[in-house]
């Protein structure tokens, strides 16, 4: 369990992270994005590694679940009480975060989402 709210510590620094390292202003110029991105490399650099690793980690964690849920769908009830609580708990992250920037926080779940979905171990 403690691997489990690690895991959604981490999912949730790298995508707060990501959120104020990369700002995003209104109304959106794509060359003004741009332009804040190359003039700090360093802060575009540490955004990425956190966008990258925040992806990874969310990803991993569906995938977990969704293995997971498939076993104790079928064998244990009480499996499915602790994979409730960790529903639960990714949600309320991605929520959290929704509510500090709605735009990183979309491509963040769509990218790790699709990611967890697709990365299938043989």
């Amino acid at each position: 369990m403690f691997k489990r709210i690690s895991l959604l510590l981490i999912i949730f620094i790298c995508g707060y992270l990501l959120i104020e390292w990369v700002p995003i202003d209104h109304p959106f110029v794509l060359s003004d994005f741009l332009i804040t991105l190359v003039l700090n490399p360093l802060k575009f650099i540490a955004a990425i590694l956190a966008f990258f690793f925040g992806i990874v980690c969310s990803g991993k964690f569906i995938r977990e679940l969704r293995d997971r849920t498939g076993i104790g769908w079928v064998r244990h009830f009480r499996w499915m009480v602790q994979l409730f609580t960790e529903y639960i708990g990714l949600i309320i992250v991605f929520i959290l975060l929704f509510q500090i920037g709605w735009e990183h926080t979309l491509v963040l779940f769509s990218l790790s989402l699709l990611y967890g979905m697709i990365s299938v171990e043989l």
